[in-house]
């Protein structure tokens, strides 16, 4: 579970990086924001319904 935490916790501070090193000078992004929204948006849809299981029944959907 240790490597897990570790890893998500590093991509979320991989892809902050990222978004910060591609922000212009005016606020916009070098990348389509609608793009990267809609795939963060799902990310945490998915662990907002993970939480929601796991409150309801105890457990996830994770598969070992």
């Amino acid at each position: 579970m240790g490597e897990d935490r570790k890893m998500i916790y590093g991509l979320l501070d991989e892809i902050r990086e990222l978004v910060a090193g591609s922000e212009n000078e005016d606020g916009t992004f070098r990348f389509d924001p609608l793009r990267v929204r809609i795939a963060l948006e799902y990310a945490k849809s998915t662990i907002e319904k993970s939480q929601a299981e796991y409150q309801q029944t105890g457990e996830t959907d994770i598969v070992d």
